[in-house]
């Protein structure tokens, strides 16, 4: 099993395609090359034979002028022909006239007697350098064969004709036959199996070598997209691999430079955020002071225009505080003091601090812990995550409405949830409202919130290695985090 996950594993690579490729093409192209020279064999086979007999026939037909000027079917012929099969007995002989039309033959059966064979064959092999082999239609088969041939004259009447020669051999070998019996076909046959290993050995050490350059590239970019930017690669040729490496350094320089201008702005964003959100408290606290003197001593009419002062006031100071939250929780370099604490205790402290507003409101504010669970997380930031929550869930859920804060043991260490029964939100602004200023319709409409509170919330919970989880219909919204045990 160990092996087939490797083999996946491997299969999964590009560089393993490409090398199981190249050895699947070279099997291939191997095995195209022998099914070729097993299916020529026969073929050279034949050639030899008419290469090393083109000259049997004349040979014979030296023999045979006398015998056959006496007639075809002559005592003296039929002897001379006995001979010749007594010595050879695979060779068949023929006499043909001059249009290929068999008049002499000496089997048993006479069956060639009155066949015609094509001329242009035995005019080919009559010629001066001819190229073989050369077939021709046997005259008692339906098959063809190599052949010898001489020109003659035969009978009394001294006709023209042609001496036909048939080479007829057992050619047809199997493979294992001629490893068993050849031992130049046993010395090709492990030459090539050789050849074949060698060349497949020096193929995927080629490969390697041109692979390698292509793995410290990608190397080079999987740490890239690690984080490290510092990454080079010094790659001198002026092939196609060096052009890429070149170009991933400019590209790496470039976003190196990028990403330093970034992190410089989003350092100064954050410094100018926390300074501004500082200096803004000051003012508003004074503004806020004289706001509630006066309306201590004015008239009741002038009290409403008094109070808006203040609400609006008191909105600017808890934005105020939430850009300066929220620049703290950003900035990167910021470590997390994580501590072990019981998450059940500060549930209640936050819940003791909104009970009376939610009194005030009319809502049901409780808490459901059904034991005391220690989590190992930065107490500040959980403690400002949690009190955005349950302050969301007070501001979006009416009176009579409920808010439930939770804790429970979960796969993943300690769940920790508000649920209310307030207005919800919609669908399709579920994936929105963790956005910095960014506040739902109805929100907008109640004139509440700072579109900073979920944003913060998720920021704390994404520097925790966790996420923000939000759940909502029209019956409640439920924001739910994880965080390990302690």
């Amino acid at each position: 099993m160990n092996v087939l996950r490797t083999l996946r594993r491997l299969s999964r690579s590009l560089y393993a395609r490409l090398a199981l490729a190249y050895l699947a093409s070279l099997l291939v192209m191997s095995l195209a090359t022998a099914w070729i020279a097993v299916g020529q064999f026969d073929l050279l086979g034949r050639e030899w034979l008419q290469r090393n007999q083109l000259h049997l026939a004349s040979h014979l037909a030296t023999r045979l002028t006398g015998p056959l000027s006496d007639g075809l079917t002559s005592r003296r012929a039929r002897q001379a022909v006995a001979h010749i099969k007594s010595i050879n007995p695979a060779l068949s002989i023929y006499v043909l006239n001059s249009s290929g039309q068999v008049v002499g033959a000496w089997a048993d059966d006479r069956c060639a007697l009155g066949t015609r064979i094509e001329i242009a064959p035995i005019r080919r092999l009559q010629s001066h350098m001819p190229m073989l082999p050369i077939y021709a239609d046997l005259p008692c088969d339906d098959g063809r064969n190599v052949f010898s041939v001489a020109s003659i004259r035969y009978g009394p009447e001294r006709h023209r004709g042609y001496l036909f020669v048939v080479l007829e051999a057992d050619t047809d070998m199997s493979v294992a036959r001629m490893w068993q019996t050849s031992s130049i076909s046993r010395s090709l046959v492990v030459a090539g199996v050789g050849a074949l290993l060698v060349s497949a050995a020096l193929g995927l050490l080629l490969f390697a070598l041109l692979t390698r350059r292509f793995s410290r590239l990608t190397r080079a970019m999987q740490r890239f997209t690690e984080g490290d930017h510092s990454e080079r690669l010094s790659m001198e040729t002026d092939d196609e691999i060096g052009r890429a490496a070149r170009a991933f350094n400019d590209m790496a320089a470039t976003i190196e430079a990028q990403v330093s201008a970034l992190r410089e702005n989003d350092r100064q964003r954050r410094d100018l955020v926390a300074n501004l959100s500082h200096d803004f408290r000051t003012p508003l606290t004074a503004l806020r002071g004289y706001a509630e003197k006066l309306r201590a001593g004015a008239p009741e009419h002038n009290r409403p225009d008094l109070d808006a002062v203040l609400a609006n006031v008191a909105r600017l100071t808890r934005l105020a505080e939430q850009l300066s939250l929220l620049a703290g929780v950003d900035a990167a370099e910021r470590e997390l003091y994580v501590e072990t604490f019981p998450v059940a205790e500060l549930i209640y402290d936050i819940v003791g601090k909104f009970r009376p507003e939610a009194e005030a409101a009319g809502i049901a504010l409780t808490v459901d812990c059904r034991e005391s669970l220690p989590v190992a997380a930065d107490l500040e930031l959980i403690d400002r995550a949690l009190t955005n929550l349950v302050d969301n869930a007070l501001r979006a859920t009416d009176a009579g409405g409920q808010v439930i804060c939770s804790a429970m043991r979960s796969a993943e260490g300690v769940r920790i949830q508000v649920a209310d029964t307030g207005i919800g939100i919609p669908a399709e602004e579920i994936g929105l409202v963790t956005q910095r200023f960014y506040r739902t319709r109805e929100g907008r409409s109640r004139n509440s919130g700072t579109g900073l509170g979920l944003a913060i919330v998720a920021e704390i919970c994404s520097r925790h290695g966790t996420r923000l989880e939000l759940t909502s219909d029209t019956s409640g919204t439920t924001a739910a985090f994880e965080l390990p045990l302690g």
